[in-house]
């Protein structure tokens, strides 16, 4: 008997041993780590440069074999320069099965490194084994495209929503919609959301204002009560390409930064993140098509607080080959929350002299209204509360005078955090321009909060830099 239980321990013991040394490198995977992630950091996949030879012909792919060991990574780095634009197709293990995924790479004379997540790497899905990466030219191609190096790294798993702060302000993108600004709250002026007749108002010192209690004292003035909220970059390309429906329409190719109409979400490409910095790369979805329907195009976005507001640079780059189409586009989209539904901009012809500004107290959904369009020569527009001196939420784009605006559901919110209402105020910064595949387009945008003496000057000191 005695010999029998030793016999069933042992086995037993084997078992956990065997176990432990299969899966505790996926285990210890997940423990955080705080590295420094570029290229000399990762572990090296690459003993020496190697040249994929794609010039030779226009059409096909050609592929590096790898067959890598390389631990449990979740992120990896390229590090080449091309004459071309290319598609590229890694191939690698996730535990027992093989995953393809697609990337996409700009030309570059220089050294220049690409840097990507692999798919589901925020839900914690990890890879253990690269077996190819394959090279196919999008562009004419001259050279042959060399490869430095290639790396692969175990990074932190981030939470769904990034922050930073200073003194005045709370900015937060959530990554379930592409990086997409999501969350900026003004620490400096007592907002307030209070409940007036069952509809929620938001101002400073609402309390008072309203002689109310207030029901919401850190108020999220972005809108996100959806994928297409939000503050976000939104592109609008041809109808010549197997399109989807939206609101009964034929709709155009969109990348949208957030995700899809479905509120399905954009892949996170690259993050970084500094006490006074989040950088963000995101593949958008189609707004009108399904998330299998991932667009070949990168947006980028560099978020920062700075000059008493915030400051955002975009980028996008287009790979589909797409034709060519002329459209209206909005740099930003731009959703607030409605209770601040008061349009207010500068309709004069003499800029940054103190002149009277106009307010649109009435303005309804912006279809319904024909689409309105308003001009300031000061380049920026704003939202705010009924009073004259009431709190806003503005948006300046240097040297674009054109502005889309209106307010959905006007006077309904009755969410105690009106970010998630449906009820939302719009703006965009309107834009004729030739959607072109690649050619990337690079702007940025400021926000600034306040009254709007204060949201004036913000963006004055910005036009005179």
């Amino acid at each position: 008997m005695k010999n029998g239980l030793k016999h069933t321990l042992i086995v037993i013991l084997g078992f956990i041993l065997i176990t432990a040394s299969i899966f505790s490198p996926y285990l210890t995977s997940f423990i955080r780590t705080q590295e420094d992630f570029e290229m000399e950091n990762g572990t090296k996949l690459l003993k020496e440069t190697a040249i994929i030879e794609i010039a030779k012909s226009n059409a096909e792919a050609e592929a590096l074999s790898l067959s890598a060991n390389c631990g449990w990574f979740n992120y990896y780095g390229i590090e080449y320069s091309s004459d071309c634009y290319l598609k590229a197709t890694i191939i690698y293990t996730a535990g027992v099965k093989a995953k393809s995924e697609d990337f996409f790479l700009e030309p570059s004379k220089e050294k220049t490194t690409f840097y990507s997540f692999v798919d589901d790497a925020l839900a914690g899905k990890k890879g253990n084994k690269i077996a190819s990466i394959t090279f196919e030219p999008l562009t004419e191609a001259k050279k042959d495209v060399k490869i430095y190096g290639i790396s692969v790294f175990n990074r932190e798993i981030p939470e769904q929503e990034i922050f930073i702060q200073n003194d005045t302000h709370k900015l937060g993108i959530d990554l379930l919609w592409g990086g997409a600004l999501s969350y900026l709250e003004d620490l400096d002026s007592n907002v307030q959301a209070v409940s007036v007749d069952g509809k929620i108002k938001v101002d400073s010192n609402a309390s008072d204002r309203y002689k109310a209690e207030s029901v919401n004292n850190n108020v999220n003035l972005i809108n996100r009560n959806d994928t297409g909220r939000l503050v976000q970059q939104s592109y609008y390309g041809t109808l010549d390409y197997d399109h989807g429906v939206y609101m009964e329409n034929d709709w155009r190719y969109n990348p949208v930064q957030g995700g899809n109409q479905f509120n399905d979400a954009s892949k996170i490409v690259d993050l970084r993140v500094t006490d006074t910095e989040i950088y963000i790369k995101c593949r958008p979805l189609d707004w009108a098509k399904e998330k299998e329907y991932i667009t070949p195009s990168y947006m980028e976005a560099t978020y920062s607080l700075e000059n008493g507001g915030v400051h955002a640079k975009c980028r996008f780059v287009d790979f589909s080959g797409y034709p060519e189409a002329e459209a209206t586009q909005e740099i930003p989209a731009f959703y607030c929350i409605e209770p601040l539904n008061n349009f207010v901009y500068y309709k004069g012809d003499k800029p940054w002299t103190n002149g009277k500004l106009t307010s649109e107290p009435d303005l309804i959904f912006w279809p319904d209204a024909g689409y309105p369009n308003f001009y300031s020569k000061e380049n920026w527009s704003a939202f705010t509360g009924e009073f004259e001196d009431s709190f806003g939420i503005g948006v300046y784009v240097d040297n674009e005078e054109a502005f889309l605006a209106g307010v959905y559901n006007r006077e309904t919110t009755t969410n105690e955090d009106p970010s998630r209402d449906s009820a939302t105020s719009y703006i965009a910064i309107v834009k004729n321009r030739t959607f072109k595949s690649f050619d990337p387009y690079e702007y940025e945008y400021y926000l600034a909060t306040g009254d709007t003496t204060e949201i004036r000057n913000v963006f004055k000191k910005i036009d005179n830099k």
